[in-house]
């Protein structure tokens, strides 16, 4: 009889262990639930902030660097990696995206410079305009890219002030072809310096 009873209480225990057990996995499968729903959410808030505001930026910069380029890239894109970390990338006409890792010194050049000002008129369309002083900006860059960079600011100019200094006549010159008379331009002629007698 005892062996019956002590049977009985072992069955018991693990009936009720089996009960702990199944609570204690459904508190943790209900916890995992809030914590992937949570993720999902946050995900989707993310890649909506993400639309919402990099969208217009990164379709104004494409835009840019379309001009800039020559039309050698038609858009920018985000492209994510195996850890779903965006990257930037370049879109060419047969839809090939070159990562910015990729491109020429040149084009990674016209990318920046078009990231920047697609960021000043974002700037200028929430705040009062302020001028845009470039120093040497087309240093790097030949004619043709030149005047692409001219055209580029041109459209900024249609927004706000611009100040382009350089002392490189070719770039006046390339400045001159590009806008024609539209353009004022100051020269400073530079001052001899004289030496003055300290002793």
């Amino acid at each position: 009889m005892f062996e019956a009873v002590g049977g009985d209480a072992a069955a018991a225990k693990a009936a009720g262990d089996r009960q702990l057990a199944l609570a204690e996995m459904k508190e943790v499968a209900a916890q995992y639930a809030r914590v992937r729903s949570a993720t999902i959410i946050l995900r989707w808030a993310i890649e909506r902030f993400r639309r919402e505001k990099q969208a217009p930026l990164l379709k104004r910069a494409g835009e840019l660097f379309s001009i800039l380029t020559g039309g050698s890239f038609q858009r920018l894109t985000l492209e994510y990696d195996e850890k779903d970390l965006p990257h930037l990338a370049g879109v060419r006409g047969d839809g090939g995206a070159v990562p910015v890792s990729g491109l020429s010194e040149g084009a990674a050049d016209q990318l920046f410079f078009a990231l920047r000002i697609a960021a000043v008129e974002e700037y200028l369309m929430h705040a009062a305009p302020v001028p845009f002083i470039a120093d040497d900006l087309f240093i790097n860059y030949d004619d043709a890219r030149a005047s692409a960079g001219f055209r580029v600011l041109q459209l900024l100019a249609e927004k706000t002030q611009v100040l382009f200094f350089t002392h490189h006549q070719h770039l006046l010159d390339v400045a001159s072809t590009a806008f024609g008379r539209s353009v004022s331009t100051a020269t400073l002629e530079p001052r001899p310096h004289q030496m003055k007698n300290v002793a």
